[in-house]
């Protein structure tokens, strides 16, 4: 090959390796890392890194039912639990289902234990100019039904 092409070869593929290596990630891998984002706050007891999955107008409706509205709510609630009960928790996790409603909205549900015990959560996530935050999220605790026992 002759130099000139040679050269002209190198940098065409020095562009296209740039192109890639430049490129987004996918929507499904940005609301995987900013799940990912609240379960390592979780466990480093940082309430400020929980909360920056959320929307600043995020509804967080917790195990017992009670319905925190707003970033900043939830997190003082969650820098007191984290400094109180809930200072040894740790969690790990497992996203069961992800699924993309439209190109700026997702649902997941996810699994999640601990030495407090198991839940499982829904985070309705929205593709915001900050990337995917989530916009409610709802945490239950799975137990069989009255009627089952």
């Amino acid at each position: 090959m002759k130099p000139l092409s040679l050269a002209i070869a190198l940098m065409a593929a020095g562009v296209l390796n740039m192109g890639a290596q430049s490129q987004p990630p996918s929507d499904e891998q940005g609301v995987r890392a900013t799940i990912a984002r609240f379960y390592e706050g979780w466990n480093e007891h940082n309430a400020d890194k929980m909360v920056s999955a959320y929307a600043e107008d995020i509804d967080h409706i917790d195990v017992f039912g009670e319905w925190q509205k707003g970033r900043e709510t939830v997190r003082k609630e969650l820098a007191r639990l984290h400094a109180g009960p809930l200072k040894t928790s740790q969690k790990t996790y497992q996203i069961l289902k992800l699924r993309l409603l439209k190109p700026d909205v997702a649902v997941a549900q996810v699994s999640s234990h601990s030495i407090n015990g198991d839940n499982i959560g829904t985070f309705v996530l929205e593709k915001q100019k900050e990337g995917w935050l989530t916009v409610s999220f709802t945490n239950v605790v799975p137990s069989d039904p009255p009627w089952k026992k």
